[in-house]
């Protein structure tokens, strides 16, 4: 046989076995792209997209690389003033949720029981006519749909908030476990201004840290790290500080000049502390607190009665004299710059962190100008067509039920009756909180639960009704990236093939369709047939700018050059904008409400006699990146763990405990168990344990189900009256030996 007649006979063999699905052998479902091309390419080819990366709020703009119309690869954009050709792990490893074996694919019923697993693939036409049907039962009561979300950015939310409005006033839940609510909630009352400031890390000299893992996993880890690099070696001749506060050696803290390990729990008085001595030493901005201020003088009362060196050393176990030399360090070699975040803005002091920071940082003159902080200006978008004004339904829902997002902790409190309907989107609580927060409870009352997402998880078990989405190379999205860098910024993600790999749809889009669906009022509120229709429509307000990144002659023309750009963003300024303060008087308020807990003392027993910390996690966040195996197998740089999870002690406290590196433990708490092996670490206080989050999976594809433990499990249920989703640090936990490598 010659040669070509021979290829011809395999191929035509081989695709006869790739038609009969009874014949086809296992892992030949990888081959079909390859045979039958996703779109039409030209081979060896190289093709680059704009897109964004939503694994965290930081934003990033990325470049996709395509060959033989596929996915190969992904890097920072250039050009993206967040990104600036950086991206970080999570980012690298999204290609393979693109082809992940596990993906959802098309839409999915419940067969039996709620959470046993069991699903029957249905047509979008049959999952639209569900979700219609179940919505039109609560025309009548409109409070009866809830939506509850992740921290969606962008005109996600917005869309989310038009549906519920335009529904007469769906209630809509929100929960983030690693999110900035305490933060926000303290600009909100300092400076008026609900959002995350931008730092301006680059022309700083001096930058203490509370807890905030800027490297690694908090907030833009790109934009952070980037900031730190220059703010280290990025001026010739000038190097700035980096000050660490926190229990645990972070990666941050370890990059860090100097770690200071303040016991869990005291930050807000260690902040306190420091400015006790910038005020009594008259280190402060006093042009800043008399001409744009309110409330310094009772302010100033409190730090200096109740906030010494020598009272707030032994709260916090830092020597009066390291923070006396912090104090006037941040004071002599300014402009310096302080920032909150993760486990220290969270529990019952988290507020009160957050808004110490803040007051810390107004202090040190820091609110618009170099070096300093200051607040992102929103990106001029058109707004859409007005809302009519909602119809009033007879349950009459109280304003903490209205269309304003409310923390799901609250409502777990509540456990509100009445709800007929759940929208689920990007967020998985059934994994992020213990057992006791009673969201099992609260969803198992509810008779209609359909969940939106990539990937099955443990909430979606709990579903009736999948709808499955594209992932962010087959979709229209964009962003507004936070924190920022003192310029408006919209980042915009479209399409990188030509159709979605599997049957999937944008929850944008299928809100749009169900909409049209649910009658002339919905209709009305929701005009647009595609979401990239609703986008084009918001983007047009950046075209009649006439200025940017992005100048076109017409919409049209604009909106596929911003698409061709990875989104459009303002010139940068030549110097940070004076922040004009929101508050009633527009005047920085030094609000001390909120500082009545600062005791900084955890309690422990003798049964429990550890402090649990839980952390981000550089490859995974909060989990929701767990089922990638590129991070799985990317060794943590801390604990050098793969695949799996470690509990990390001191050496003190190991050999007071008779335990040795390798040890399988059992850490209780009193909300349940674990198991894992010890970490013996030099970078621990000892009456902390530290595990880092996002594995200890369930239910989320095989490569995450099943690997290491789940610390978010061990919390107690989260107090809505701590402003934070959960308490991250302060609860206490037993280390049982079960044997010994």
């Amino acid at each position: 046989m010659k040669r070509r007649e021979f290829l011809k006979s395999s191929i035509v063999a081989g695709t006869a076995g790739v038609l009969l699905d009874a014949c086809t052998p296992p892992g030949s479902e990888q081959i079909i792209p390859l045979l039958i091309p996703e779109e039409q390419f030209i081979p060896g080819v190289e093709e680059f997209h704009a897109t964004t990366c939503f694994e965290c709020s930081g934003g990033c703009g990325l470049l996709s690389r395509k060959i033989d119309g596929r996915l190969v690869k992904v890097e920072g954009n250039p050009a993206h003033p967040i990104a600036q050709g950086g991206s970080c792990a999570r980012g690298q490893a999204l290609p393979q949720a693109m082809y992940h074996p596990d993906r959802l694919q098309s839409p999915l019923v419940r067969e039996g029981a709620r959470g046993e697993g069991r699903w029957t693939e249905i047509s979008w036409d049959d999952a639209l006519d569900r979700l219609t049907t179940e919505l039109t039962g609560l025309s009548s009561d409109p409070s009866g749909l809830a939506f509850l979300t992740g921290q969606l950015r962008g005109h996600r939310s917005a869309l989310v908030e038009r549906f519920a409005a335009g529904f007469g006033g769906a209630r809509h839940w929100v929960h983030e476990p690693f999110g900035d609510a305490a933060v926000r909630r303290a600009h909100l009352l300092a400076a008026g201004i609900d959002a995350f400031p931008a730092h301006d890390l680059e022309h700083a000299n001096y930058v203490v840290t509370f807890g905030a893992a800027l490297v690694e996993g908090s907030r833009s880890p790109v934009r952070f790290g980037r900031g730190l690099g220059h703010l280290r070696r990025g001026r010739p001749g000038q190097r700035g500080k980096l000050v660490a506060i926190g229990p645990y050696l972070s990666v941050t803290a370890a990059h860090a000049d100097e770690w200071v390990p303040a016991r869990p729990g005291s930050d807000a008085a260690l902040a306190l502390g420091l400015a006790h001595i910038l005020v009594r030493d008259g280190r402060h901005d006093e042009t800043f607190v008399t001409d744009r201020a309110t409330g310094f003088e009772a302010f100033r009362e409190r730090l200096l009665a109740d906030y010494a060196p020598e009272t707030v050393g032994e709260a916090t176990g830092v020597p009066a004299e390291q923070i006396e030399r912090l104090a006037h360090e941040m004071a002599d070699h300014g402009p310096a710059l302080v920032v909150a975040g993760d486990a220290a803005v969270t529990g019952p002091d988290g507020l009160a962190t957050a808004l110490a920071v803040a007051h810390l940082n107004a202090l040190l003159g820091g609110f618009g100008r170099p070096g300093g902080l200051n607040f992102d200006p929103p990106p001029p978008f058109a707004a859409w067509p007005a809302l009519e004004a909602a119809q009033d339904s007879e349950s009459e829902p109280d304003s903490a039920d209205s269309n304003t997002p409310r923390p799901l902790v609250e409502v777990l409190v509540d456990q509100p009756a009445g709800v007929g309907a759940l929208l689920v989107a990007a967020t998985n609580p059934f994994y992020t909180l213990p057992p006791a927060s009673g969201v099992a409870d609260l969803v198992a009352g509810i008779p209609f639960v359909a969940a939106f997402g990539s990937f099955a998880d443990e909430t979606t078990r709990w579903a009736d009704l999948i709808l499955p989405e594209p992932t962010t190379f087959e979709r229209f999205d964009d962003d507004v990236p936070a924190p920022g860098v003192g310029r408006a910024i919209a980042s915009l993600s479209g399409p990188v093939f030509v159709r979605p790999l599997y049957d999937t749809r944008s929850m944008p889009d299928v809100l749009l369709q169900v909409g049209q669906r649910l009658g002339d009022d919905m209709a009305a509120a929701l005009p647009w047939e595609t979401y990239e229709d609703a986008l084009q429509d918001a983007w047009a307000g950046l075209h009649d700018t006439q200025r940017g990144s992005v100048v076109e002659t017409t919409a049209g023309r604009f909106w596929r050059s911003a698409l061709e750009s990875g989104g459009w963003w303002d010139d940068a300024p030549e110097e940070p904008a004076p922040v004009e303060f929101a508050t009633s008087d527009g005047r920085y308020q030094f609000d001390l409400a909120p500082l009545s807990a600062t005791s900084g003392v955890v309690a422990t027993t003798a049964d429990r006699p550890f402090i649990l910390h839980v952390y981000p996690s550089l490859a995974f966040g909060d989990g929701r990146s767990a089922h990638l195996p590129f991070l799985q197998e990317l060794a943590d740089p801390m604990t050098g763990v793969r695949w799996g999870s470690v509990v990390e002690l001191s050496h003190m406290a190991a050999e007071e405990h008779d335990l040795v590196e390798g040890d399988a433990v059992v850490v209780a708490s009193a909300q349940g168990e674990l198991q894992a092996r010890v970490r013996v670490v030099a970078g621990l206080r000892p009456e902390v344990v530290a595990i880092g989050a996002g594995q200890g999976h369930t239910d989320y594809g095989r490569y995450a189900t099943d690997r290491g433990a789940n610390p978010l499990a061990l919390l107690a249920p989260p107090d809505p009256a701590d402003g934070a989703e959960l308490a991250l640090v302060g609860t206490a936990v037993s280390l049982r030996k079960l044997y010994t490598l």
